[in-house]
C-alpha cells in the first residue's frame, strides 16, 4: 500500500469516526429527569415546617429580598428557648417559595454577549429536594466569527457559525456565612443534543458554556446575599447565626434553616425595657 493510499484510508477512517459520533449524539434528546439524575450531589431527605422551629417563644414576620432590582417577599418563622443564663437559643425557617415562583423570570436572560459567543439562559423550573435546590432549563448558544481583534462585543460579530440549545440542570445550596445567607452552585450538568450538539462538543463550547454559567452564578450569588434582620421592635434581639442550610418545605418548596443564639446581657435587657417604656408597657417618670 502506498503512502498516499494509507493517508486516504486514514482520512476515510476519521470521517467514519466523526460521522459515528455525530450520529450517536443526534440520537440523544434533552431529558430533564436524566439531567437531574446525573447531578453528583445526592441530597438527603430534609424537610421542614414552621412548627419545627417553635420554642418557648414563637414569632414570625415578612420581609423582602432584593434580586435584580426587584423586591421579593419572604417569611421568617422562628422560635426562642433558654439555653444558658445569658443566652437564648434561636431557630428560624426562611420560607422562600415566593422567590421560587419568580425564579424563572429572575434567573433567565443573557449570560454572555461577546463577539464570538452569545449565551442566553432559560430557566424552566426550580425546587428543593432535601438539602439541595435543583434548577432545570436550557441555554441558547450562538457561535460567531469575529470580524477583527479591534472590534469587540456584539458590534464585532461576523457570520454566525452555530446556533443550538443545550439542556441544563444545576444544583445549589444555601450556606450561612456570617450573618447572611448565600446561595452557591454545587454542580451543573450540560446536555448538548443532535447534530449541532456534536459540533458543540467538538469545538469545546460545552466547557466554555459551563464556565460562563459558573461565573454568572458566582456573580449572582455575590450580588444577592440575603441578610435577614429582626423586625424593629425586636432589633435588640439580634441573633448570632451559627449554622443553616437548605430545607424542603412541603413538596419541593424552597426554605432555609437558620440556627444561632441571642445575647441576653444587661445591655440587651435595658434596650428592651426602654422599648417597653416608649410604648407605655412599663411606667416611666412619675
Amino acid at each position: 500500500m502506498t503512502q498516499q493510499s494509507r493517508r486516504a484510508r486514514a482520512r476515510g477512517g476519521a470521517l467514519i469516526g466523526l460521522a459515528s459520533l455525530i450520529l450517536l449524539v443526534s440520537c440523544a434528546s434533552t431529558n430533564t429527569e436524566l439531567l437531574k439524575a446525573e447531578l453528583d450531589a445526592q441530597p438527603a431527605a430534609v424537610r421542614a415546617t414552621s412548627a419545627d422551629y417553635s420554642g418557648d417563644i414563637r414569632f414570625g414576620f415578612t420581609d423582602g429580598i432584593e434580586a435584580r432590582g426587584k423586591t421579593v417577599p419572604f417569611t421568617l418563622n422562628a422560635g426562642l428557648r433558654s439555653v444558658t443564663p445569658t443566652r437564648l437559643g434561636f431557630r428560624g425557617l426562611l420560607d422562600l417559595r415566593e422567590f421560587q415562583a419568580q425564579a424563572p423570570q429572575l434567573l433567565s436572560g443573557p449570560l454572555e454577549e461577546g463577539c464570538a459567543l452569545n449565551v442566553v439562559a432559560n430557566l424552566d423550573e426550580t425546587g428543593a429536594t432535601g438539602d439541595l435546590i435543583g434548577l432545570v432549563g436550557t441555554v441558547d448558544v450562538e457561535l460567531y466569527r469575529c470580524r477583527g481583534e479591534k472590534t469587540q462585543g456584539v458590534e464585532g460579530r461576523g457570520a454566525r457559525l452555530i446556533s443550538t440549545t443545550i439542556g441544563v440542570a444545576a444544583a445549589a445550596r444555601a450556606n450561612v456565612r456570617g450573618q447572611c445567607v448565600r446561595f452557591d452552585l454545587a454542580d451543573v450538568v450540560l446536555q448538548p443534543t443532535g447534530f449541532l450538539g456534536g459540533l458543540v462538543n467538538l469545538f469545546g463550547l460545552t466547557e466554555r458554556v459551563e464556565e460562563v454559567i459558573l461565573s454568572k452564578a458566582e456573580e449572582f450569588a455575590d450580588q444577592n446575599v440575603n441578610c435577614p434582620k429582626m423586625p424593629p421592635e425586636l432589633s435588640s434581639l439580634a441573633p448570632v447565626l451559627e449554622s443553616g442550610g437548605t430545607r424542603e418545605i412541603g413538596q419541593g418548596g424552597i426554605g432555609v434553616a437558620l440556627s444561632g443564639s441571642i445575647d441576653t446581657s444587661a445591655d440587651t435587657l435595658m434596650e428592651l425595657l426602654a422599648l417597653m417604656q416608649a410604648r407605655d408597657i412599663v411606667g416611666g417618670e412619675q
